[in-house]
């Protein structure tokens, strides 16, 4: 077979040394042309040659009608340099979607980018300026030309991996005809009831000035200002209580009473609008330090008093259980609001523990859900006096301090501390750092605000579906198998079973529409909505979101400014894809945190056409760090540089590190790991280099009538790798598939290569022995080279090309040959097996002796005992490069080391007493005398009359 391509000898330095004492004789050495060395140039020449070839669609080709496997390739963000996060990922895909293509299947695997939402807005207003956005049509073409940029930007760098995706014509999130497929399936949930309006607190980021959802959020630690203050209850709330406790017999103070409530967050406190209570428990009535009594809870006072004691002038044990929480809410008890002086309903809730604070716990519903759940429930008021911006706003029924209008949220908690100290209300202040969210663009902490937005009920019926998008997900995801660990499948199962809504609002311009319009004195939605939404779904396949700026607005109606949460459109990718087969895919990859994104999005969105799962199998990876555990960073220059990497090392090295790596955990990446991965890399190309410069060259060599006892054990072995590599690699464990072909390689290297090299390099043209080595090595190459390649792609089409009877145009039209079980192992195998476990017990015992003998003189191993099982030859042939001797000659040794007492064959290894014969031919060591041309018996036997005198 001949191809286009030719292996490149610019990368051999040198000529290959030739031997010093170069024998008489003609020795069977090839040189091939493929050396141990990782070449980076040799992986760009393939790389073209793969492209003017058109391998991925000869392979196509190749596998028409077999079984499909499809890999859906979750987006990366088109917004940057391709890290390498982005990376690692993609090589565990091609190593995937490879594995299935030796496996025999048709495979597709288009690559994908996520292209809309806010960072790609701060791009574009960065590079034209904050008024960008005045002109709404023309920002989001700019937008679109961002994503593009960036999109090839990272597709080059991927390229560069040797993938096998489809990247000349990716999916993508910004094509108009998968727009236009995510607003029909929008459309499709809001006909069907699932797209609800609300008014609730959700994720705000000041500075994107939008909600956010849970995937775009990280964790961060704040200070916060943990603040008790009293409010004084009304005067008929104090006459209930004191009224209750004289029913229950129990001791209670006459007079005014205050209430001791608490917060975390003061500048909340203008909006409070009530106080919540545990359901139960003790309650009772202390004296503070500034005289004034206040009801608080039992087991909160005894805590108080052993962290702040300075807090209380009097514990007011003896009105301990006078009133249970339970109690209070038949007595319909109020509070004044601390700042407002509105009225301040106290109600139970779910959420107060008499482990935190007071037990009372101050509710502000439009900043927190817990708080909005009352509201909804029991009709506490809703008052948000913050902005999209992030500042307080002087709206609601009282004037606002001007200490309070403007500011933002750090400032208003220092205000409404200072004003709570002047009306005489502040009890304790402390500060304490605690974990909370930040957007993971700003970095900056966000905080829950209420805002009208539209969101997904996931647990509302529609049509075949009675348990809702929720119940029908998690029973998906109880289908789905997770690789290569169970880790991703209990948070899935946590979000889904507790989250009640999907926000999908989102203020921004680049993104698929909310297409509503409202009627600008009612508020209420166009009555044809479900008709001109039709329509924009057919103009956005031609024109993009683009064409909702251009929809006409109908007179009197106000146009819609908020566009969908990129995650819609993310995982809806499955609905998409209509031209990838569409249904399940078969295998999808990504990062952990995509639980909590597009994992999450594409069970939901699923689950409203399929109850199936979106994907058979999900394997998810944690990331790279550096060697003291510490993430990456872009920003602090700490993250490697991949093309730098790849020029020096070549992509083949970082593959083999990957896939050497446990991706269940957190991978390091330092010098000395990289430093392994060549070593490993060159060790695997000497393995190839081994093969093609001794196998047999002919692809269709039939297999020999009778194979050596030791390549039937050779090929017998890595048949029972090939079974672990199949199980590691189905299992999303490549790192074990890897160290089973490693174990493989180190066993044939030490065993089964340095015990053929005299038959290989010596045995007559045409012997049987030969013939049956070259045959085991062509088939062990061959095998060996299509595992490898799932992993090191770019070496082993190399090595695949440097042999001069390639029957195929590349490695990869190969498929694995169909594996049967094997059979025990026959008597004359385990026998071999264990004499080579004995051969292994005894290199020890040889390399101690090294330092018994003088340079340039043999090892000798002296035998005692019966060792009739054991001739002379076939010593030799075990032990090449050592002077064997057998037991009559046991002592001429001058100096030794002995081996393991109790072996059924003593065995010494030392310094012989005699000089040893060496073959000018074999370069073996032996005991009797060479015959007249310099060559030991076996050697004569072969060259025969051929000898050159």
């Amino acid at each position: 077979m001949t191809t286009s391509f030719s292996p490149s000898h610019d990368h051999a330095t040198v000529t290959p040394a030739v031997p010093t004492a170069a024998p008489k004789y003609a020795l069977r050495l090839k040189q091939p042309a493929f050396w141990n060395t990782p070449n980076p140039a040799m992986e760009e020449r393939l790389l073209a040659h793969w492209r003017a070839t058109g391998q991925r669609q000869q392979l196509g080709a190749e596998r028409q009608g077999q079984p499909r496997y499809w890999l859906l390739d979750g987006p990366p963000y088109a917004n940057g340099k391709a890290h390498f996060g982005h990376l690692l990922n993609k090589t565990l895909k091609d190593v995937h979607v490879r594995y299935a293509s030796a496996c025999g299947h048709a495979v597709t695997w288009r690559a994908g980018w996520d292209c809309h939402g806010l960072p790609l807005e701060l791009a574009v207003e960065k590079r034209h300026g904050a008024q960008a956005k005045q002109d709404p049509l023309r920002f989001m073409r700019q937008c679109r030309d961002e994503a593009t940029h960036w999109k090839d930007l990272q597709a080059a760098a991927m390229s560069r991996l040797g993938l096998t995706a489809e990247m000349d014509q990716p999916w993508l999130t910004m094509d108009p005809a998968r727009e236009a497929q995510s607003l029909s399936l929008l459309l499709e949930m809001w006909e069907a009831g699932l797209l609800v309006e609300r008014h609730s607190p959700v994720h705000w980021c000041p500075a994107c000035r939008s909600a956010l959802a849970a995937s775009e959020l990280e964790k961060t630690s704040k200070e916060r200002l943990e603040t008790f203050f009293s409010v004084p209850f009304d005067p008929g709330s104090c006459e209930a209580m004191a009224r209750r406790a004289c029913e229950n017999g129990a001791a209670w103070p006459d007079g005014p009473l205050h209430l001791l409530s608490w917060t975390t967050t003061p500048w909340t406190l203008w909006a409070n609008a009530g106080f919540g209570h545990p359901q139960a428990g003790a309650l009772s009535v202390a004296t503070l330090a500034s005289g004034v009594r206040v009801a608080l809870a039992v087991q909160a006072r005894e805590r108080l008093l052993r962290d702040y004691p300075a807090m209380f002038r009097h514990a007011g044990h003896e009105f301990d259980g006078a009133l249970d929480f339970a109690e209070l809410g038949s007595l319909a008890l109020a509070a004044v609001s601390p700042l407002t002086g509105l009225a301040a309903p106290l109600l139970a809730a779910a959420f107060a523990s008499e482990s935190e604070g007071s037990g009372f716990v101050h509710l502000a519903p439009a900043f927190g859900p817990d708080d909005f759940a009352l509201h909804e429930t029991d009709g506490v008021r809703l008052d948000c006096h913050v902005g999209k911006d992030g500042r307080l706003l002087d709206v609601g029924q009282v004037p606002m301090p001007a200490a309070l209008q403007g500011a933002t949220l750090e400032v208003a908690s220092q205000a409404s501390y200072d004003l709570l100290a002047e009306a005489g209300r502040l009890v304790h202040m402390e500060r304490k750092t605690v974990e909370t969210n930040m957007c993971w663009r700003h970095k900056k902490a966000v905080f829950y605000r209420a805002s009208g937005q539209w969101a997904l009920d996931l647990h509302k019926g529609f049509d075949g579906c009675p348990e809702g998008l929720a119940q029908r997900a998690l029973a998906a995801v109880d289908a789905t198998v997770f690789l290569p660990d169970e880790k991703a499948r209990a948070p899935l199962t946590l979000m889904m079973s507790m989250r009640r809504f999907w926000t999908l609002s989102r203020d921004r311009l680049w993104g698929v529409p909310l297409p509503f319009f409202r009627h600008a004195a009612s508020g209420e939605l166009h009555p044809d909505t479900a008709a001109m939404w039709r329509e924009l779904v057919e103009r956005v396949r031609t024109d993009g979101v683009e064409a909702w700026q251009t929809f006409e607005t109908p007179a009197g109606y106000t146009r819609s400014a908020q566009s969908v949460d990129v995650w819609f459109d993310a995982g809806a990718a499955w609905h998409s894809a209509a031209e990838d087969g569409g249904g399940q895919a078969d295998m999808v990859v990504e990062g952990q945190d995509q639980t909590r994104g597009w994992f999450l999005s594409s069970f939901l969105l699923h689950a409203f056409k399929s109850p199936l799962p979106p994907f058979k199998k999900v394997m998810t990876h944690r990331f790279v760090v550096d060697e003291q555990g510490m993430k990456f960073s872009k920003e602090k220059g700490t993250a490697p540089d991949s093309a730098a990497l790849f020029a020096k090392s070549g992509a083949d090295v970082f593959r083999l590190w990957v896939c050497s790596q446990d991706v269940g955990d957190e991978m390091k990446w330092s010098g000395t790991s990289l430093k392994q991965a060549t070593q490993d890399a060159k060790d695997w190309r000497s393995f190839l280099r081994f093969h093609l410069a001794n196998m047999e060259d002919q692809a269709d060599a039939p297999r020999p009538v009778a194979l050596r006892a030791l390549d039937r054990l050779a090929l017998r072995k890595l048949h029972e790798a090939r079974t672990q590599w199949h199980a590691g690699m189905e299992n999303g464990r490549f790192y074990q598939a890897m160290t089973t072909l490693a174990q493989f390689r180190q066993w044939a290297s030490s065993e089964w290569f340095e015990l053929s090299k005299r038959t290989l390099y010596c045995a007559k043209s045409g012997s049987a022995d030969l013939v049956s080595v070259q045959w085991a090595l062509r088939e062990s190459f061959l095998l060996c080279a299509q595992m490898l390649a799932t992993v090191m792609p770019f070496a082993c089409e190399e090595a695949y090309l440097a042999w001069p009877g390639h029957p195929r145009a590349s490695l990869f039209l190969h498929a694995l040959a169909s594996q049967d079980t094997l059979p025990d192992m026959e008597p004359a195998l385990r026998q071999l097996d264990s004499m080579l476990a004995w051969r292994r017990s005894l290199q020890p015992l040889v390399e101690r002796a090294r330092a018994l003998v003088d340079k340039g003189t043999p090892v000798c191993l002296a035998f005692g005992g019966n060792h009739d099982a054991h001739g002379e030859d076939e010593l030799r042939a075990l032990f090449p490069g050592v002077f064997v001797l057998p037991d009559d000659h046991a002592s001429a040794l001058e100096s030794w080391e002995t081996g393991a007492a109790g072996d059924a064959l003593p065995v010494r290894a030392g310094k012989p007493t005699v000089r040893p014969h060496r073959c000018d031919r074999c370069r073996d060591y032996v005991r009797l005398a060479l015959d007249d041309h310099g060559l030991c018996h076996q050697c004569a036997a072969e060259v025969g009359h051929d000898v050159t005198h």
